[in-house]
């Protein structure tokens, strides 16, 4: 009886507009009906000692059976008129069901003025859809510049760059631009019916604006230099946009250019913006070790124009143990992993909240908020071993010299 509709005439083949109701993709946008929110995850340690994520019972349970009711994508109906002895079979497909489905897997973004209009939304059926066996991409490629514009030599270099460079470096300060073309975050969401060849499809697009890019030049080509005219060619304009700007929760505005390097590069990079520039032309600070990074002050990495730091610095064990005593959020696992991308979110949203505190109330509310963290930590760590003996304890953790007794039981108050 289906046959007849296998390959149904019309335009449904091509992309379908439809008007968009998202603004720019946020929480209050997801649909729970078509798209439930997945279950929180929490980190416990399980009989041998391991961290490992456990999903709420609660949410699991309810996320499993909203998956279970939410709204098919292709809906049947069947009517049989009894008078005529007709029946009447109608296959028809929920649209907004599969656009839900694709909203909800674009990143979530907000008030970073990244995404400035409202997504696109289209469907389509394909009639004829044969699953492929296997699916053959095009070659990727590197684009060729040789027809690029080329850009003016930086005003404070002391060598001119070849005319090769120079085209980089006009690709490079229009990818920096305020009006660079935007990138286009794309997700489907597709249904099919086998004994049809049917497959519908829910796509949503969102144009992203995203300065920079990637200078994919062959080695010995000059990329070191070319990276340096950038900053130099863009010194002026990158000052005023700081000082234009409004505060930002949590953030402390600079119009340093971060340049992150391995670690056996950071000196001769220091001395790469000398030759360049000369020695007046930029401030630059350069940081191979944590005693180099301890030295540094918020005034001094507002002022300078250069910051040149070791990358192994940034995941040194140090480092880490700093950053996590400064958000006074928790501290971090020495290994990477889940567990550790969502402790460096925790310790994230505390550095937000540790610079307002700085901001707003000064110095010397956070090194309270620093100290009231060291105490919760410590006792954390106290009734994590309860059932050992308490004078074990407090010689092993440090911890504070009285316990309300020896038959303290978990969970209790201690004094």
């Amino acid at each position: 009886m289906i046959e007849r509709v296998r390959n149904v005439e019309g335009h449904f083949a091509g992309w379908q507009q439809v008007e968009s109701h998202v603004e720019n993709n946020t929480v209050q946008d997801r649909c729970e009906r078509c798209a439930p929110t997945p279950p929180t995850l929490a980190w416990v340690k399980n009989s041998k000692n391991k961290i490992v994520a456990v999903e709420d019972s609660l949410q699991a349970g309810e996320y499993e059976r909203r998956l279970k009711g939410r709204p098919a994508p292709f809906v049947t109906q069947l009517k049989f008129d009894q008078a005529d002895s007709i029946g009447t079979l109608r296959i028809g497909i929920n649209i907004p069901s599969l656009l839900h489905r694709a909203i909800s897997r674009l990143p979530n973004i907000e008030g970073n003025g990244r995404v400035q209009k409202a997504p696109t939304l289209s469907w389509r059926l394909n009639t004829e859809f044969s699953p492929a066996a296997q699916i053959h991409h095009p070659k990727f490629t590197l684009l060729s510049n040789k027809k690029d514009k080329e850009h003016k030599q930086p005003p404070h270099f002391k060598l001119p760059l070849r005319v090769e460079q120079l085209r980089s470096l006009e690709w490079m300060i229009k990818q920096e631009s305020s009006d660079v073309e935007p990138f286009t975050e794309e997700e489907i969401s597709e249904a099919v019916i086998s004994s049809l060849s049917w497959r519908a499809e829910g796509c949503v697009q969102r144009e992203v604006f995203v300065r920079g890019g990637v200078l994919a030049d062959q080695v010995g080509y000059g990329k070191t230099a070319i990276t340096l005219a950038l900053i130099d060619c863009t010194q002026k304009a990158i000052g005023k946009e700081a000082a234009k700007r409004d505060e930002i929760f949590g953030k402390v505005i600079t119009k340093a250019t971060l340049i992150i390097v391995p670690p056996h590069l950071t000196r001769q990079w220091g001395s790469e913006v000398k030759k360049f520039t000369g020695a007046s032309a930029f401030e630059t600070i350069v940081v191979s070790t944590m005693s180099d990074w301890n030295k540094q002050t918020i005034e001094s990495i507002t002022e300078a124009d250069v910051v040149i730091i070791a990358s192994n610095l940034l995941k040194s064990e140090a480092y880490m143990d700093s950053l996590s005593a400064l958000s006074a959020a928790g501290d971090l696992p020495k290994t990477a992993g889940r567990y550790m991308e969502t402790c460096l979110d925790q310790i994230g949203e505390g550095l937000k909240k540790q610079v307002e505190r700085l901001r707003t109330k000064g110095t010397a509310a956070v090194l309270k908020e620093i100290e009231a963290a060291r105490r919760r930590g410590m006792w954390t760590v106290l009734l994590r071993h309860l059932r050992s003996p308490p004078t074990l304890l407090l010689r092993a953790r440090g911890c504070p010299s009285r316990l309300r007794s020896e038959e303290t039981a978990e969970g209790q108050e201690l004094s």
